[in-house]
């Protein structure tokens, strides 16, 4: 009996103690990606975006080019072409150039900016290392709501998956980076058509 106890006690201590190791490790990742988040002063890079909708069971792709700088956050659609996500601020501007239609509003939702969207997830999810090999690290993060997946390389966002109870999910994969290479100048002066359908939800 004796031994038994003894046996179940150290099995209870190294399982503590590979969840505190665990633990340490995931803290350090994190703490790796505010550090080298901090660092980027400018940034662009291409990405593919899939979007996946279960109950009519339609998959959409597009492409393009983000660029981000410390205030502001810009998602340029090559396909669909001439659509537009601009973060400001606390307001995003949303243009479909297929209806002609923009929305503009206070209450994004969703974080868009890496660093702040890993953050989000962070604080408000269970978080397990799937997979850490040289530079690449992949996280998996669940929520009630949601089951996120990242990819990191070198600490920054190279892949993102976010999934719902439904099954529904998008997928963003960015490529062929630039970091701290100076950004065209008014990149993020974006004008919305005079024509367009405009719908204002800042309050």
């Amino acid at each position: 009996m004796g031994t038994y106890r003894t046996k179940l006690l150290i099995g209870l201590l190294l399982t503590c103690v590979f969840q505190l190791l665990a633990e340490t490790k995931l803290a350090d990742i994190y703490d790796s990606v505010l550090i080298k988040y901090a660092t980027v002063k400018y940034y662009e890079a291409d990405f593919e975006q899939e979007n996946y909708w279960k109950e009519m069971d339609v998959m959409q792709k597009s492409a393009g080019r983000v660029y981000f700088d410390f205030d502001n956050f810009l998602m340029e659609y090559a396909e669909p072409k001439g659509q537009f996500i601009l973060v400001q601020n606390d307001t995003v501007t949303l243009y479909d150039a297929a209806s002609n239609q923009a929305i503009i509003s206070n209450n994004m939702g969703i974080e868009l900016r890496p660093v702040k969207l890993i953050s989000e997830y962070w604080e408000n999810s269970q978080k397990q290392l799937e997979y850490s090999e040289g530079n690449v690290v992949k996280l998996l993060m669940q929520t009630d709501a949601e089951r996120i997946s990242l990819t990191l390389e070198n600490y920054m966002l190279v892949e993102l998956l976010i999934q719902d109870n439904d099954d529904n999910f998008v997928v963003y994969k960015f490529k062929n980076a630039k970091i701290n290479e100076e950004l065209p100048p008014h990149i993020f002066q974006k004008k919305i058509p005079d024509d367009a359908n405009l719908i204002d939800q800042t309050k």
